[in-house]
């Protein structure tokens, strides 16, 4: 029933957004009656705003999940080590799979993308699914194809605990959540449940810590105990990357509560719809897509070009946290990207 809902106030804003151009445009011509010229060009105007906002609303649901970008970063920091300078972190999130049941050239194409990149090491930050373990279990052919020098790190996102499926019992959610962890266990991820995970390079290491984003969605004191718990046994000094499927509590808690000099999200999408540097999502989420700096807060809005975080003196560097939102490689709800391409997010370390 929900479902049905769903699609039916969505089909009636899509008719809204088409038919507002056309009906601005005839109500200004009626309002036009006095000269001929003027009312055949407001509705002239109407009819070819409506058809500009059709055709890319078509555009974005035959082309934009296929116009897969890849978003690279140089992120420079005085705490990384001597022999992870250059080391490339590929970011992937909220891939959604299930999404795309009919469209498994889809999923092929991220995985052939990331590996083509050859990095040291591949993180995903939750959502694998929409509504059960079973949509991922059908690509894990594809999804273990996945390579990178130390593998693949994930966590879990709030989809992955399967809360949008009003036919399971809660029973059932747990068992196709463990289900999903399984999955990724088998295909050799290292799924970081409020844990971490050191990484070696010679005498050298950085540290991956994984905090979950589950069912109980974002209540702040459940968000503490997970943060405290995923840092328990890691010492504050150290380049530290965290993986948290929501950007919203960067700079309430993340900031404040922990030593991650990196936070890698997801979760926005950019609401599927970007025009220029501006997405619905801002009116829901400070941190949207991009990179944005604690001190430093301009976000990096530009999918298709390399930016680099390069700058200031190293006294900057030494005091900089960041968090890096991705607009993932899925779709939920509609296979409809617009501007807000799906993107792959590609992080070289930079020592300084």
């Amino acid at each position: 029933m929900m479902r049905i809902l769903f699609i039916a106030v969505l089909i009636l804003l899509i008719l809204i957004v088409c038919l507002l151009p056309l009906g601005i445009g005839w109500g200004v011509a009626a309002l036009q009656r006095s000269s001929a010229w003027w009312t055949i060009s407001w509705r002239a105007a109407g009819c070819a705003a409506s058809a500009a906002v059709v055709a890319a609303l078509c555009y974005g649901l035959l082309r934009g999940p296929d116009r897969l970008v890849t978003t690279s970063y140089t992120y420079a920091h005085c705490e990384v080590p001597p022999n992870f300078d250059g080391y490339r972190i590929v970011q992937l999130s909220d891939w959604h799979v299930g999404t795309f049941a009919s469209r498994r050239e889809r999923v092929e194409r991220v995985v052939e993308r990331v590996n083509a990149l050859k990095p040291d090491l591949i993180v995903f930050t939750g959502d694998l699914v929409n509504h059960s373990a079973e949509e991922a279990e059908a690509f894990e052919d594809v999804l273990s194809r996945l390579r990178a020098a130390d593998g693949v790190v994930s966590v879990m996102g709030n989809h992955d605990y399967m809360m949008y499926n009003p036919q399971f019992s809660r029973r059932e959610r747990q068992a196709n959540v463990e289900r999903l962890q399984q999955l990724q266990r088998r295909m050799g991820w290292r799924l970081l449940l409020n844990d971490h995970v050191c990484i070696h390079r010679g005498a050298d290491s950085i540290v991956i810590v994984g905090t979950e984003s589950n069912g109980d969605g974002l209540e702040i004191s459940h968000y503490e105990r997970l943060l405290k718990k995923s840092y328990e046994g890691v010492g504050q000094q150290g380049f530290h990357v965290l993986l948290s499927h929501y950007p919203t509590y960067w700079r309430s808690h993340v900031l404040p509560q922990s030593p991650a000099i990196l936070q890698l999200a997801g979760h926005t999408h950019a609401m599927q719809l970007q025009i220029g540097s501006w997405s619905p999502s801002a009116w829901l989420f400070d941190e949207w897509h991009g990179l944005y700096d604690a001190k430093h807060t301009d976000a990096d809005h530009d999918a298709d070009h390399d930016a680099d975080a390069v700058s200031g003196a190293t006294g900057r560097h030494s005091q900089r946290r960041s968090l890096i939102v991705s607009r993932g490689v899925g779709s939920v709800g509609l296979a409809f990207r617009l501007g807000a391409w799906p993107e792959v997010v590609e992080i070289r370390l930079k020592r300084v």
